[in-house]
Protein backbone atom coordinates (compact mmCIF):
# COMPACT_ATOMS: atom_id res chain seq x y z
CA UNK A 1 0.00 0.00 0.00
CA UNK A 2 1.59 3.50 -0.41
CA UNK A 3 1.70 6.58 1.54
CA UNK A 4 -1.29 8.17 -0.23
CA UNK A 5 -3.79 4.75 -0.14
CA UNK A 6 -2.68 4.25 3.46
CA UNK A 7 -3.82 8.25 4.26
CA UNK A 8 -7.05 7.87 2.23
CA UNK A 9 -7.27 4.57 4.22
CA UNK A 10 -7.07 6.62 7.61
CA UNK A 11 -9.10 9.31 6.60
CA UNK A 12 -12.26 7.31 5.29
CA UNK A 13 -11.99 5.45 8.57
CA UNK A 14 -12.08 8.68 10.43
CA UNK A 15 -14.83 9.92 8.39
CA UNK A 16 -16.88 6.17 8.60
CA UNK A 17 -16.13 7.13 12.80
CA UNK A 18 -17.68 10.96 12.53
CA UNK A 19 -21.07 9.56 10.58
CA UNK A 20 -21.54 6.92 12.86
CA UNK A 21 -20.86 9.50 15.88
CA UNK A 22 -23.85 11.98 14.27
CA UNK A 23 -25.98 9.02 13.61
CA UNK A 24 -26.50 8.29 17.25
CA UNK A 25 -26.19 11.99 18.71
CA UNK A 26 -29.07 12.63 15.99
CA UNK A 27 -31.19 9.65 16.97
CA UNK A 28 -31.35 10.40 20.55
CA UNK A 29 -31.80 14.34 20.22
CA UNK A 30 -34.49 13.50 17.64
CA UNK A 31 -33.30 15.24 14.64
CA UNK A 32 -34.50 13.16 11.99
CA UNK A 33 -33.06 15.07 9.25
CA UNK A 34 -30.05 14.57 10.23
CA UNK A 35 -30.55 10.80 10.24
CA UNK A 36 -31.90 10.89 6.94
CA UNK A 37 -28.65 12.90 6.22
CA UNK A 38 -26.07 10.07 7.47
CA UNK A 39 -28.43 7.50 5.56
CA UNK A 40 -28.42 6.26 1.36
CA UNK A 41 -31.16 6.42 -0.34
CA UNK A 42 -31.48 2.38 -0.68
CA UNK A 43 -30.81 1.71 3.36
CA UNK A 44 -31.55 -1.28 4.73
CA UNK A 45 -32.28 -1.88 8.55
CA UNK A 46 -32.79 -4.76 10.90
CA UNK A 47 -33.18 -3.59 14.30
CA UNK A 48 -33.84 -5.77 17.24
CA UNK A 49 -32.19 -8.95 16.00
CA UNK A 50 -33.67 -8.34 12.59
CA UNK A 51 -37.41 -8.05 13.99
CA UNK A 52 -37.41 -4.73 12.73
CA UNK A 53 -36.59 -4.80 9.38
CA UNK A 54 -36.99 -1.88 6.86
CA UNK A 55 -35.83 -0.96 2.93
CA UNK A 56 -35.52 2.29 2.27
CA UNK A 57 -34.64 5.76 3.66
CA UNK A 58 -38.03 6.94 3.52
CA UNK A 59 -39.34 3.56 5.55
CA UNK A 60 -36.64 3.57 7.98
CA UNK A 61 -36.92 7.17 8.94
CA UNK A 62 -41.11 6.44 8.97
CA UNK A 63 -40.09 3.60 11.59
CA UNK A 64 -37.17 6.01 13.52
CA UNK A 65 -39.67 9.01 13.82
CA UNK A 66 -42.89 6.17 14.85
CA UNK A 67 -40.44 4.46 17.95
CA UNK A 68 -38.03 7.61 18.80
CA UNK A 69 -40.93 9.96 20.27
CA UNK A 70 -40.25 12.88 22.82
CA UNK A 71 -41.65 10.52 25.43
CA UNK A 72 -39.04 7.85 25.18
CA UNK A 73 -35.33 9.97 25.89
CA UNK A 74 -32.36 7.97 25.33
CA UNK A 75 -28.95 7.55 24.98
CA UNK A 76 -27.10 5.21 22.06
CA UNK A 77 -23.70 4.62 22.85
CA UNK A 78 -20.88 3.48 20.51
CA UNK A 79 -17.78 2.30 21.62
CA UNK A 80 -14.78 0.68 19.73
CA UNK A 81 -15.22 0.89 15.81
CA UNK A 82 -14.14 -2.15 13.95
CA UNK A 83 -13.77 -0.95 10.60
CA UNK A 84 -12.47 -1.98 7.26
CA UNK A 85 -12.63 -0.35 4.55
CA UNK A 86 -12.29 -1.81 0.62
CA UNK A 87 -12.55 0.93 -2.16
CA UNK A 88 -16.11 2.71 -1.49
CA UNK A 89 -17.59 0.68 0.68
CA UNK A 90 -17.17 -0.35 4.41
CA UNK A 91 -18.59 -3.07 7.24
CA UNK A 92 -17.77 -1.85 10.65
CA UNK A 93 -18.95 -3.33 14.37
CA UNK A 94 -19.77 -0.91 17.02
CA UNK A 95 -20.45 -1.87 20.43
CA UNK A 96 -23.77 -0.49 21.99
CA UNK A 97 -25.03 0.49 25.00
CA UNK A 98 -28.34 1.86 25.51
CA UNK A 99 -30.51 3.67 27.79
CA UNK A 100 -34.92 4.58 27.14
CA UNK A 101 -37.01 5.52 29.47
CA UNK A 102 -40.87 5.85 28.52
CA UNK A 103 -42.36 8.82 30.26
CA UNK A 104 -45.70 8.02 29.99
CA UNK A 105 -45.65 3.92 30.90
CA UNK A 106 -42.60 4.51 33.14
CA UNK A 107 -40.95 1.88 31.44
CA UNK A 108 -36.93 1.87 32.20
CA UNK A 109 -34.57 0.01 29.02
CA UNK A 110 -30.63 -0.57 29.85
CA UNK A 111 -29.31 -3.05 27.25
CA UNK A 112 -26.31 -3.52 25.22
CA UNK A 113 -25.79 -5.10 21.63
CA UNK A 114 -23.10 -5.20 18.36
CA UNK A 115 -24.28 -3.31 15.60
CA UNK A 116 -23.22 -4.57 12.00
CA UNK A 117 -23.35 -1.27 9.58
CA UNK A 118 -22.39 -1.59 5.92
CA UNK A 119 -21.43 2.21 4.38
CA UNK A 120 -20.86 3.46 0.58
CA UNK A 121 -18.93 6.51 -0.41
CA UNK A 122 -21.50 8.52 -2.82
CA UNK A 123 -20.12 11.52 -4.39
CA UNK A 124 -17.10 11.43 -2.12
CA UNK A 125 -19.41 11.17 1.36
CA UNK A 126 -19.95 7.82 3.46
CA UNK A 127 -23.33 6.93 4.49
CA UNK A 128 -25.03 4.48 6.18
CA UNK A 129 -26.13 1.42 3.84
CA UNK A 130 -27.53 -0.93 5.93
CA UNK A 131 -27.37 -0.67 10.01
CA UNK A 132 -28.63 -3.74 12.23
CA UNK A 133 -27.40 -5.16 15.70
CA UNK A 134 -27.45 -8.73 17.64
CA UNK A 135 -28.81 -7.79 21.42
CA UNK A 136 -26.18 -9.55 24.11
CA UNK A 137 -29.07 -8.40 26.94
CA UNK A 138 -31.82 -6.13 27.44
CA UNK A 139 -32.62 -5.25 31.14
CA UNK A 140 -36.25 -3.90 31.51
CA UNK A 141 -37.38 -2.05 34.71
CA UNK A 142 -41.10 -0.88 35.21
CA UNK A 143 -41.09 1.75 38.02
CA UNK A 144 -38.49 -0.17 40.12
CA UNK A 145 -40.89 -2.84 41.63
CA UNK A 146 -40.71 -5.02 38.62
CA UNK A 147 -37.41 -6.36 36.40
CA UNK A 148 -36.84 -8.34 33.47
CA UNK A 149 -34.22 -9.24 32.55
CA UNK A 150 -33.92 -10.96 28.91
CA UNK A 151 -31.06 -13.18 27.78
CA UNK A 152 -30.98 -16.12 25.68
CA UNK A 153 -33.38 -15.72 22.62
CA UNK A 154 -32.94 -12.15 22.06
CA UNK A 155 -29.04 -12.43 22.02
CA UNK A 156 -26.33 -14.01 19.95
CA UNK A 157 -24.89 -15.31 23.44
CA UNK A 158 -27.45 -18.97 22.90
CA UNK A 159 -25.48 -19.20 19.82
CA UNK A 160 -22.39 -19.68 21.53
CA UNK A 161 -21.35 -23.18 22.41
CA UNK A 162 -20.99 -24.09 26.07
Amino acid sequence: MTIEERVQRLEDIEEIRQLQAKYQRCLDTRDFDGVADCFAEDVVSAYGNGTMAYEGKENVLAFLKKVMTRHIPSTHLIHGGEIDVEGESAHAKWYLEDYLNHRIFLLKLHGAAIYDVDYAKHDGRWQIRKIGYTRCYEYFAFRGFLNIFTLGKTTFLDKMKR
